[in-house]
């Protein structure tokens, strides 16, 4: 009867130690799963910084492309006012 008891045990102990190994398998996947969460959130990051750099050059650019045209506007204004003037 003790060897019967005994390969309870080493039965309970045995299911026990699976169980245990399918808890860390699956703490484990989880943690990887939150690593690499963690790893793609630094890109998502690093990528709206780079894009918002580039939407502020773009929008830089933008701007001094309105106040160029705007400029050469004004010299054409004030180039036909002085023709005016000196047509009459």
């Amino acid at each position: 009867m003790s060897k019967n008891i005994e390969e309870k045990d080493v039965e309970q102990l045995l299911a026990e130690a699976d169980e245990l190994i399918r808890q860390i398998n699956a703490d484990a996947l989880l943690d990887r799963e939150e690593a690499l969460y963690l790893q793609f959130e630094t890109h998502a990051q690093n990528l709206d910084k780079i894009k918002s750099e580039v939407l502020g050059k773009k929008e830089k650019k933008r701007n001094s492309g309105a106040e160029g045209m705007h400029a050469a506007i004004l010299d054409i204004t004030k180039a036909l006012r002085d023709l005016g003037k000196y047509l009459s």
